[in-house]
């Protein structure tokens, strides 16, 4: 009897862990490079103008195909910002640019622009390592909770739970002072909150699902998509600082 009990334990036990790796699996391991789709192809190629849309259909330097639902005065700043600019899916004036005044991109902006990013994953924190002017931001999926009081900063503060495969982000708290959600002046408010939806369709592909709920400056939640590629082996993230251009223009006198 005393046996019959240890083997009933040990089979239950058994299929506990392996319903416990089983479940381990099933998320996928965002380390990694990525990049906007192709974009490694045509950086090793040599230069070349960038596709206005991904394959996706979404605007390269944007969200989504479809223009989101604009308040009033959002929208008379986004058309204020696009003044001259040739079609809808490249980005808006350089004069309006807020990082042409050395301001960080910020999130979610920062998914826009065509560097890569480097993600490494563990247990408890997704870090995202970006090549745009060296900045890091940090995923947490320990359990916690958004802390009291944390303040308003350029990437936020973001926090994760997985929804099976699925890692499901909730960011709040991004300041609005490097104003343009993204590269084509969408603009946003201290308002944003963001949540993302990561996932794997195959191992050298990441996509991520948006919704962007900025009471501030939408009439409404909008949504929005991105698709990443892994980079080739060997790829190295390299060193980008966004005011270098200018601060070697004022070493040479010419502002």
């Amino acid at each position: 009897m005393q046996v019959r009990n240890i083997l009933r334990v040990a089979s239950v036990t058994f299929f506990l862990l392996a319903g416990v790796v089983g479940h381990a699996q099933t998320r996928p391991d965002f380390t990694g490079t990525w990049d906007l789709e192709e974009a490694f192809t045509r950086s090793l190629a040599g230069p070349g103008a960038e596709p206005e849309r991904e394959r996706t259909g979404v605007p390269r330097q944007g969200f989504s195909d479809q223009e989101p639902p604009m308040q009033d005065w959002a929208e008379a700043k986004y058309l204020e910002a696009r003044q001259g600019v040739p079609n809808l899916y490249t980005s808006g004036g350089d004069e309006f640019d807020p990082t042409h005044s050395c301001f960080p991109h910020g999130l979610p902006r920062i998914y826009t622009t065509p560097r890569p990013f480097e993600m490494i994953q563990n247990e408890n924190v997704l870090v995202q390592l970006f090549e745009s002017d060296h900045w890091v931001r940090r995923i947490f999926t320990d359990g916690r909770d958004h802390p009291d009081g944390f303040p308003y900063t350029w990437m936020g503060h973001s926090i994760g739970r997985w929804d099976g495969d699925t890692l499901v982000v909730d960011t709040i708290n991004i300041n609005s002072e490097s104003w343009w959600l993204d590269n084509l002046a969408h603009p946003k408010t201290d308002q944003l909150r963001i949540t993302e939806r990561f996932q794997m369709p195959n191992d050298d592909t990441v996509e991520i699902a948006f919704t962007f709920d900025d009471p501030g400056a939408y009439t409404r939640p909008w949504d929005g998509h991105k698709e990443f590629q892994r980079a080739p082996a060997g790829y190295e993230v390299l060193e980008d600082v966004t005011c270098e251009d200018l601060l070697d223009l004022n070493r040479k006198g010419r502002y």
